[in-house]
């Protein structure tokens, strides 16, 4: 049940990440389009790897890679709420809250302890005694 809740906030930063705001609103090609498209691709790839780690439980690189990138993202998220005076606005605050429950998302597949593979699901391995 926890991976599905982790694998729809995955969705919901993509979903998040789209621009559409960006090219209705910004002018094409000024520097603030830019920026908001480069801003629009780092949190897809986050949305992306927080997909894969929810697939991946025993990973703890790959937790710990989102867990701070998530975390960076959401401080990111915070500041532009700050610099638009706004912080309650739903586009950083959506940000926020999405990354932060990925955030603890990614601690909690950090700090599972590994599944136990029981001794028959290890292949059998043929002996040399002749050595």
């Amino acid at each position: 049940m926890l991976r599905t809740i982790d694998r729809i906030f995955s969705v919901l930063l993509a979903l998040a990440a789209c621009t559409a705001g960006t090219v209705l609103r910004a002018q094409p090609m000024s520097g603030i389009f830019i920026w908001s498209l480069g801003s629009s691709l780092a949190a897809g790839m986050l949305a992306a790897l927080n997909v894969v780690r929810a697939g991946r439980p025993d990973d703890k690189t790959l937790a710990v890679i989102t867990a701070v990138g998530t975390a960076c993202w959401a401080l990111v998220a915070f500041a532009f709420g700050l610099s638009i005076h706004n912080v309650l606005d739903p586009r950083p605050l959506g940000h926020v809250v999405i990354s932060i429950a990925l955030v603890i998302f990614g601690a909690i597949s950090f700090l599972r302890r590994p599944a136990q593979a029981s001794p028959s699901s290890f292949p059998a391995v043929a002996v040399n005694k002749h050595v």
